[in-house]
């Protein structure tokens, strides 16, 4: 057991989301905030890299076809 009165289980495989050891809540928000901003980021540069424009060309081709 650690000095919380916890067992030293993993950070990154806690699977308690209300865990109150240290390790395991940074963990929990570094994970969190890394999911929002890459998902926000990756989103972006996909919209800018293409997405758009072939959505375009998808919805034109489908409209000549009608």
């Amino acid at each position: 057991m650690g000095s919380d009165g916890q067992d030293d289980h993993p950070y990154d495989a806690c699977p308690d989301r209300d865990c109150p050891r240290f390790p395991c809540r940074v963990w929990r928000e570094g994970y969190v905030r890394g999911w929002d901003d890459g998902y926000a980021v990756g989103e972006a540069e996909g919209y800018a890299g293409g997405y758009s424009a072939g959505y375009s060309a998808g919805a034109a081709s489908a409209a000549a076809a009608c």
